[in-house]
């Protein structure tokens, strides 16, 4: 409230300034109202990269998303968010030591608490992706119990199945889908549970309704293919299947090019011998 109150102060007095040159002199305030306004933009210079990195990234430009995500943390005033999400971009394109580095010279810095909840949270991807599943899990696991998130949730749940235990991931995604119910990540995690558990039916039911939403990741897709071949349902397997091609995988996909297309290919040869 208080530095709210302070910045309103600052706006009118700014105001009142302009207003007075303007007054005396036009040339002069529109010469004082440029270098205002260059000083401002080359002080906010990080988050307009950072913005403009979002912008492509939601179009689908990693490579150029990155480009400004580079440009904002060079400057050496981006926010500690700023910097984890050029970290995870970094790890997302398969540059997972840059990434690491760029991550534990974050973690040296003073930081509120959300954001070095939010930096751990993106650590434990880089020891996933290192191949160090346990520590990974521990990662999260405490700091899910400060700093509940969708995307946390999503990838603890994984996590967790990856590491076997259908029963503590069972319990884990049937929270996490209590969390929220709305997220295709979460729901795909506790569909493939109860497929890897054999409860091809309650897997088919939540794949049903998660179709409806068309997910925008393959892995929904090919796993929702899994359960329908397991099913028998061989044909519609195949369409559901192809559907994961249209869109794009990255290092943190958690399927491969190849499981795509040999799955496809027992898919054909079922559906031909049929």
């Amino acid at each position: 409230m208080a530095g709210g109150f302070s910045g309103l102060i600052y706006f009118i007095l700014f105001v009142v300034i302009m207003v007075m040159v303007f007054k005396t002199n036009v040339l002069a305030g529109l010469a004082l109202l440029l270098v205002i306004t260059v000083f401002y933009l080359y002080a906010k210079r990080a988050a307009i990269f950072a913005f403009i990195g979002r912008i492509a990234y939601g179009k689908g430009s990693m490579q150029d998303a990155l480009k400004w995500f580079e440009r904002a943390y060079k400057t050496g005033v981006a926010k500690p968010q700023t910097i984890v999400s050029y970290g995870y971009l970094l790890l997302k394109s398969g540059n997972i030591e840059e990434a690491e580095n760029i991550l534990e010279r974050l973690s040296r810095r003073s930081l509120s608490e959300n954001d070095r909840m939010v930096l751990k949270s993106n650590m434990a991807l880089v020891q996933w992706k290192k191949g160090n599943l346990d520590e990974a899990i521990s990662t999260l696991e405490e700091v899910i119990k400060k700093y509940e998130t969708t995307n946390i949730y999503g990838s603890l749940g994984y996590m967790l199945i990856q590491k076997g235990d259908l029963d503590k991931a069972l319990e884990f995604n049937l929270k996490a889908s209590e969390y929220n119910s709305s997220s295709p990540i979460i729901m795909d995690n506790l569909a493939n549970t109860y497929y890897l558990r054999g409860n091809y039916d309650k897997a088919a039911e939540i794949y049903e309704n998660l179709m409806e939403s068309n997910p925008t990741f393959p892995e929904a897709y090919y796993n929702y293919a899994l359960v329908l071949k397991a099913k028998k349902e061989y044909t519609k397997a195949l369409e559901t299947v192809k559907k994961a091609l249209n869109y794009q995988l990255t290092f943190l996909s958690t399927i491969t090019k190849s499981q795509i297309d040999n799955l496809i290919s027992e898919l054909e040869n079922l559906c031909a011998g049929e």
